[in-house]
């Protein structure tokens, strides 16, 4: 059945009906990790239990570990002592860390010390001979800001505009194009809520919750029927895209 046949109140029922549906997938999902986690520790084996079956120790076994010098009843050479220090002493390599891509945006912070630092016991100005770099990563969260649409108007108080009678009275520079009149939504906007969406699967009524944490209020109706209404302006592009590729 098409859904553009039906009611827009049926329309928005089935919508609704939809949402909620996935709201509960997703609860269903996690009450099952949850349940999953309790019976795997209250039936799973523990690690600390697991022996061979000839009754010997666990490897991982504190006991089984054989002291780095033990008296057998003959002396120990220096060299074996040593030997057994080193392979008590192993210290593991540090991974190494990929550099950060030089295209990357920097902002440089600087950290100095105090001015009154800079001056030597023996009255000497120090003198700057190096630095100490180091680079970490910096986000910033998403940027919204009200974008404000001013368009100025234009009269003549002279005639009126009577002497024009080509043009109107009040000019006045046409309104911006948009992909959906008459709402707040803007390509941005549209694009950010359609990515979250699916590409990183983010639920329309998670997104309403991270918009509330900013103070934005969008509702998950409002992203649910924007984005129905930018499928329907790109449908022809979309059969356009399948008739080239046939």
């Amino acid at each position: 059945m098409d859904l553009d046949t039906l009611a827009p109140e049926v329309q928005r029922l089935i919508k609704d009906i939809s949402e909620e549906n996935k709201l509960w997938e997703i609860k269903y999902t996690e009450l099952k990790e949850k349940y999953d986690l309790v019976v795997f520790r209250k039936f799973g084996r523990s690690s600390e239990s697991l022996e061979a079956s000839n009754g010997q120790p666990s490897l991982f076994s504190e006991e089984s570990e054989p002291s780095a010098v033990q008296n057998t009843g003959d002396e120990q050479s220096f060299e074996s002592v040593h030997e057994a220090q080193k392979i008590g002493s192993y210290n593991r390599a540090k991974p190494d860390r990929k550099p950060l891509d030089e295209k990357l945006p920097k902002t440089e912070v600087i950290i100095d010390i105090p001015e009154e630092d800079k001056i030597c016991a023996c009255g000497t100005e120090l003198v700057r001979i190096g630095e100490e770099v180091s680079e970490r990563l910096q986000v910033v969260p998403p940027k919204i800001y009200v974008e404000r649409i001013i368009r100025p108007k234009y009269a003549c108080r002279n005639c009126e505009g009577s002497s024009d009678e080509d043009k109107p009275a009040v000019r006045v520079s046409p309104s911006p194009a948009s992909i959906i009149p008459g709402s707040i939504v803007t390509p941005g906007l549209l694009a950010f809520i359609i990515t979250n969406k699916y590409v990183d699967h983010l639920p329309f009524y998670r997104q309403e919750k991270k918009f509330e944490r900013i103070d934005i209020s969008i509702s998950r109706q409002n992203m649910s029927n924007w984005q129905q209404q930018a499928y329907k302006k790109l449908e022809t592009l979309f059969d356009l895209l399948k008739n080239r590729d046939r």
